[in-house]
């Protein structure tokens, strides 16, 4: 299976991580760029509409104190109370109550030219300045004295065309205002001005452009004035909507536009902007070619630096790799250069003490193997020691010359069997029910030389008689029990015990002899292994050779007397 480099998928995914961050900042920027740029549109044309509105309002206002001049001019009201008390209207008094609302119009600043005046008597007379804005008075008359009804001074109404004669159209409004005596209060008829929609548009027409568009609606969403006339009385549909679901919270959007609204006081009006959002945004495009541009740079470098802390990281890893891979081919000579890093430092140090740990570690591994197989010879020369052999045959000689042959016939039994073992050159590790057979032959031959002046009692633990351990560590510590323990007159009792605890076996060998003292016991294992002799420390040595320093051979004083002998081995 194809290997892959963990540094590699982490500066990976490091940059990818990275890169959704920087991705996210320049979204959050841009975001918050976006909402504060559109507040800003939103507040200065909201400023610039309420100035629209105003001036607006006080055209409205304007056209209301002319009607109000007209309808409580005292000429008209005389000429119209010899009408209401039954004199026909002559031409005389038509042209001069028309004179009247002339003068009014036409002293009406330079927009009186958008303004008609009809005044329309009880009797259902009509009293006009122009008869370019005709319509059905009389039906008028009904609709607008229904209107005024409800106490007011004057009404507005919407928008209305006629058809001119040069093809085309006239918007225009009108105000309704009662024809009265200031004092006294008697209605004599009703005065409607007829008002360009132009005297509307004047007041925004130079804003409009483009990207700019203005309205003004009733609060239905009815188009009162626009730049194209043939939108006047057709509903702006996405006003009505913003407005039925109360969100007119005086702007909106709409099909990448921009609504912004202002509300004309005391008219039921509203000035409306429309804005394209691509404009409205327009200071937004050089934030945003600045993200853009920041977020390559900060991709670049992100990737460079990545870049090289990779290489920085990789390099050290991949030289421990190739050294790692000498080691394996078995150079030990191998060495890392110190870093200027301090981990890559203490990796190298840590390295190169393990290697020479290893090193040390072979070197004592074959000093060890040395000394235990000098150990094994040792053991193996001690199992034929010379004076073993002579005494051993002495005493099978003199039971010949004794006549005892039977006595002789067993000695010489016991020790072919022990002669056999040793001469066989037998495994290195051995049971214990082996090894206390070949205990007993030896036993068998030292009783009959010492004339059984000892005994050797076995108790040992079923589960250990199957337990594995280094052949030819008993028989010393035995003949070392036997050398130094006999007394005169007394029955030396050497007991060898086993049991298992703890993975561990222990196996006790203790006797009732003289006993050593501990500068005996000291002497003991502080006395160097000669080749030609074998002892306690020889065994001990053995015994941590094969299993490590946790194992090994004490040395105690038996109670309450004697010598007592615990051998500490691994089974497990």
């Amino acid at each position: 299976m194809k290997k892959r480099s963990l540094i590699l998928q982490l500066f990976i995914m490091l940059f990818i991580i990275l890169q959704c961050l920087i991705g996210f900042l320049a979204f959050s920027t841009y975001k918050y760029a976006e909402s504060v740029i559109l507040k800003e549109v939103i507040q200065l044309n909201t400023n610039m509409l309420q100035q629209i509105a105003i001036r607006i309002n006080q055209e409205l206002k304007d056209v209301e104190v002319l009607a109000s001049r007209i309808a409580y001019d005292t000429s008209i009201i005389e000429s119209l109370k010899k009408s209401s008390g039954g004199e026909s209207a002559n031409k005389e008094q038509l042209l001069k109550i028309e004179g009247i609302m002339s003068g009014y119009i036409w002293s009406y600043r330079s927009t009186a030219m958008l303004i008609d005046a009809h005044l329309i008597d009880k009797r259902g007379n009509t009293y006009s300045t122009s008869y370019s804005m005709s319509s059905n008075q009389e039906a008028d008359l009904a609709a607008f004295d229904k209107a005024l009804e409800n106490g007011k001074d004057s009404e507005i109404f919407p928008i209305k065309s006629y058809f001119t004669a040069t093809g085309g159209y006239n918007y225009y409004f009108q105000l309704a205002r009662k024809v009265e005596d200031y004092i006294s209060k008697q209605d004599y008829g009703v005065l409607l001005l007829n008002v360009n929609e132009k005297l509307l548009g004047d007041n925004y027409i130079r804003l409009t452009n483009e990207e700019k568009d203005f309205f003004i609606v009733d609060r239905d969403g009815l188009i009162i004035s626009h730049k194209d006339k043939n939108k006047i009385n057709e509903k702006l549909n996405s006003f009505v909507e913003a407005n039925s679901k109360n969100k007119l919270n005086n702007y909106y959007l709409k099909d990448d536009k921009l609504f912004i609204s202002q509300p004309i006081s005391g008219y039921g009006w509203y000035i409306v902007e429309s804005v394209s959002l691509a404009s409205a945004l327009m200071p937004l495009k050089k934030i945003e070619l600045f993200l853009i541009a920041f977020g390559i740079l900060c991709t670049l470098l992100t990737g460079v630096v990545l870049s090289v802390v990779a290489r920085k990281i990789a390099e050290p890893l991949s030289l421990l790799t190739n050294k790692m891979t000498e080691f394996n081919h078995g150079d030990l000579s191998i060495q890392i250069q110190d870093s200027t890093y301090k981990e890559f430092s203490e990796i190298s140090i840590s390295f190169n003490e393990l290697i020479q740990r290893v090193n040390f570690l072979l070197k004592e591994n074959v000093n060890n193997e040395r000394q235990k197989r000098l150990l094994e010879l040792d053991f193996l020369r001690a199992q034929i020691n010379p004076h073993f052999i002579y005494n051993t045959l002495s005493s099978i000689r003199f039971y010949v010359e004794m006549g005892k042959n039977k006595e002789a016939e067993e000695m010489l039994y016991h020790f072919s069997k022990l002669l056999r073992r040793v001469l066989s050159r037998a495994g290195e590790f051995v049971l214990i029910r082996d090894e206390v057979k070949h205990l007993e032959d030896y036993v068998a031959l030292q009783k009959m030389r010492y004339s059984n002046a000892f005994i050797v009692e076995f108790l040992l633990d079923e589960n250990a008689l199957n337990v594995q351990i280094p052949s030819f560590i008993l028989q010393p510590i035995i003949e070392n029990a036997i050398f130094y323990g006999l007394q005169v007159n007394r029955l030396l009792v050497i007991k060898v015990e086993a049991e298992l605890a703890d993975h561990d076996l222990y196996i006790t060998i203790s006797d009732n002899g003289i006993g050593m003292s501990q500068e005996k016991i000291s002497e003991i294992f502080n006395k160097e292994v000669q080749m030609s002799r074998v002892g306690i420390l020889n065994v001990h040595e053995r015994i941590r050779i094969l299993y490590g320093g946790a194992y090994g051979l004490t040395i105690e004083q038996n109670e309450p007397e004697g010598t007592k002998v615990i051998l500490k081995l691994r089974y497990a």
